[in-house]
């Protein structure tokens, strides 16, 4: 049996005990060998050998890869949701140079959306009045140029960021912790419905994946990956929105932050990326330039 790059790679997330860490490690092997263009066994075997596998992993590939039970899980999840494989020519290309990116996206909505500009949009769950007054005031003329904003679904800044896409007609994409079929928090159930029938929404989880709380800083590098700056507006001193910003700044993203109160206790994460060299976003022309100048 022979498999096509994209089978492949669809295939491998599927497999119990293969994690994001071993399929990275195969794409980074069939990079070394542009000359592919299909996986049979002997072609997983040589791979194997290069491969510093441990030999339950090793195993675990050479008897699941091929089998009817892992075409019938991947027939499943493509009645479900659409797939983005590494080695396919819409895959993101920004994401695809970063150091971790997924082997697999999954989405429901219209990829064409990861084509343009992106803005990702992170910080506080539990954001203060000031951080929803800077978002509404920066962010709707950043809309207006057609700038997609990317973000995360999750309550408090997340939840804003789509929806000011939203209220002026521009584009949102949400890349989530769980795979397509779940939404957390539950509470935005009918943003996400109304995000996949008219934008985007992006997870490395195949269908029937529940939220755990590793997801969640994972997915932060697909936010940072597919974007072209990361705004923080609002973050704590140890906040999660930060990994999202340092990830950016691993991946020579430009990193804006919105300044606060140097006594408000969610500008403390702002306030200390802009003492280390992030820019400070004042008004929207200070996001739109990053794009445009």
């Amino acid at each position: 049996m022979q498999l096509t790059l994209r089978d492949f790679f669809m295939r491998l997330p599927l497999i119990q005990g293969i994690g994001p860490r071993t399929a990275l490690a195969c794409w980074r092997w069939v990079e070394r060998h542009p000359e592919l263009t299909d996986i049979g066994p002997a072609e997983l075997g040589i791979m194997l050998e290069d491969l510093t596998l441990t030999a339950q992993r090793t195993q675990q590939l050479k008897t699941t890869l091929f089998t009817g039970e892992l075409s019938r899980r991947v027939t499943e999840n493509l009645q479900h949701t659409g797939c983005l494989t590494i080695v396919d020519g819409s895959y993101p290309a920004q994401l695809k140079e970063t150091f971790n990116p997924p082997v697999a996206l999954y989405f429901l909505g219209d990829v064409r959306f990861l084509q343009g500009p992106q803005l990702a949009v992170v910080g506080s769950r539990q954001p203060t009045p000031y951080a929803l007054r800077a978002m509404r005031l920066l962010l709707p003329p950043v809309v207006e140029q057609r700038l997609c904003l990317v973000s995360g679904l999750a309550q408090g800044v997340d939840t804003l960021a789509h929806q000011v896409a939203l209220a002026h007609r521009g584009h949102t994409i949400a890349v989530i912790g769980t795979g397509l079929d779940h939404c957390y928090p539950a509470a935005n159930r009918d943003l996400m419905d109304l995000l996949i029938r008219d934008h985007l929404v992006l997870s490395e989880y195949p269908w029937g994946t529940a939220g755990a709380r590793h997801h969640f800083p994972e997915r932060n590098r697909i936010i940072a990956g597919i974007a072209q700056s990361v705004l923080v507006v609002e973050a704590a001193h140890h906040s999660g929105s930060l990994i999202t910003a340092n990830i950016g700044l691993q991946e020579n993203r430009n990193v804006l932050a919105v300044p606060g109160a140097v006594d408000s206790p969610n500008s403390v994460g702002t306030n200390e990326l802009i003492l280390a060299g992030a820019k400070p976003i004042l008004n929207s022309e200070h996001i739109i330039e990053e794009f445009f100048s």
